[in-house]
């Protein structure tokens, strides 16, 4: 869905629009895709009621790639999105098959993420995978930085016309929840074992 950042009369959006021109081949993983707060669509995320934009630390950014965060204050409806040309895998990338992580740290007050599972979802060349999980073993350990697996995706290089759609969402239940900081997403070349 696309969002633009003012109604007819004037007012801003509340909700956040990705730009995309952010995303960014990750030099340190070859293959690997950096897509952060600024390239995500998120909803609500310009009401500082619901979401909040904060700087990283230095040591944060060290451990997580990203020097933005965006806090979930409070909100019962998670709707975060992101799109990539198909086209960037191919030219990028050695691997075929591709898992997205979502870079997440809980506050020690984080609360709501024991009674309703996340869903993750996936969409390429109009195929959708979901997946559900409870993020309540993740907030048990607060304070942490996690890289929370979001799906996976396979590319044919041949083909590589249209965009790898992904996003987390909880818009089934009307549980509030909050206390959680998304760093960003990243994008690794999935290594079979």
């Amino acid at each position: 869905m696309e969002y633009s950042h003012e109604h007819r009369d004037g007012h801003s959006n509340p909700h956040r629009k990705a730009e995309s021109s952010h995303v960014e081949v990750d030099p340190k993983h070859q293959g690997s895709f950096k897509v952060p707060i600024k390239a995500l669509n998120i909803i609500w995320g310009n009401d500082p009621r619901f979401w909040q934009l904060i700087s990283l630390s230095e040591d944060e950014t060290q451990l997580t790639g990203f020097k933005d965060g965006a806090v979930l204050l409070q909100v019962n409806w998670i709707e975060v999105t992101g799109k990539l040309p198909s086209s960037n895998f191919s030219k990028e990338a050695p691997a075929s098959k591709y898992e997205i992580y979502y870079i997440v740290k809980f506050k020690v007050d984080a609360f709501g993420w024991h009674s309703v599972p996340i869903k993750f979802k996936v969409r390429i060349n109009g195929e959708e995978t979901v997946k559900s999980m409870n993020l309540e073993s993740y907030r048990e350990k607060n304070d942490v930085w996690h890289e929370i697996p979001g799906g996976e995706f396979s590319v044919v290089k041949e083909s590589s016309a249209g965009n790898v759609e992904f996003g987390m969402f909880e818009v089934e239940s009307d549980w509030w929840k909050g206390g959680m900081v998304l760093a960003g997403i990243k994008i690794k070349p999935k290594v079979d074992n």
